[in-house]
């Protein structure tokens, strides 16, 4: 953590205290960090990169840890919760007065983020990374259930996930909590958005492949000015392509936000 940098406890709408990193601005500009799945704040270092890269643009910086994820309250993921969250977090940012906001979603996050930032007039634009843009899945289970995990689930039984985290050791999933994008089409999740989207995808693994094509196939939905980059060799994690992600999302917050 930078001298700049301050650990804070918000409340979610949903009564939770989360966990969050702030990084002040010097103008009116401001990013929230939306972390994926299985993941917390910092992202295994790739948003205290994005961070750094959001500050030196004069921009403040808000980075929190979703309910039922890292230092955050909550014992199992509920979408209603996370919609929340990502809501008290720019709760925040609008009671410090920056009034152009970004927000920047990593896969879970950036579904989180195409269904706030229809309800958020100072979200100026919005940058996707592994990003989840199809319609909704219903009662799916998540992919990568083994067997027991899968028996349980359709037992409505908590599922632990085990996560590498110094604060939390699982992330507990339950079939009886909502799960995020349980309904809707691609055409009215993408079509609710009015500000210009940059989605960054890769090109490498089943996982990522199949997002991108998701993304590509409903390009033509997204709102005017908005960009689909692919970046080869990238995974869905873009661990080994941190520096080809910052440069696209630097220069596109650089424009659709710019430094007072």
């Amino acid at each position: 953590m930078t001298s700049t940098e301050t650990e804070l406890r918000l409340t979610s709408g949903w009564g939770g205290s989360l966990a969050t990193t702030f990084t002040p601005g010097t103008g009116d500009g401001a990013v929230l960090l939306l972390h994926g799945f299985l993941s917390d704040r910092r992202a295994g270092g790739r948003f205290d990169r994005l961070a750094a890269e959001y500050a030196a643009l004069g921009h403040a910086v808000l980075r929190l840890d979703l309910s039922g994820f890292g230092d955050s309250d909550g014992e199992v993921v509920d979408a209603d919760h996370l919609l929340a969250d990502a809501h008290a977090g720019l709760d925040h940012l609008d009671s410090l007065g920056y009034t152009r906001q970004v927000v920047h979603g990593q896969s879970l996050g950036s579904a989180i983020a195409l269904r706030v930032a229809p309800r958020r007039p100072r979200v100026h634009t919005l940058v996707l990374t592994g990003a989840l843009t199809g319609a909704g899945t219903g009662d799916t289970p998540y992919p990568f259930l083994d067997d027991a995990q899968l028996a349980a689930w359709y037992r409505d039984e908590d599922v632990p996930l085990a996560v590498d985290s110094p604060t939390r050791t699982h992330v507990v999933v339950n079939r009886r909590r909502p799960k995020l994008g349980a309904d809707g089409t691609q055409a009215e999740l993408l079509g609710a958005v009015s500000v210009p989207v940059l989605v960054i995808h890769g090109d490498t693994g089943a996982q990522e492949q199949a997002l991108a094509a998701t993304t590509l196939a409903g390009e033509h939905l997204l709102p005017p000015g908005s960009r689909v980059l692919v970046v080869p060799g990238a995974t869905h994690t873009f661990y080994e392509s941190q520096d080809a992600v910052a440069a696209a999302a630097v220069e596109w917050v650089r424009r659709h936000v710019p430094a007072d």
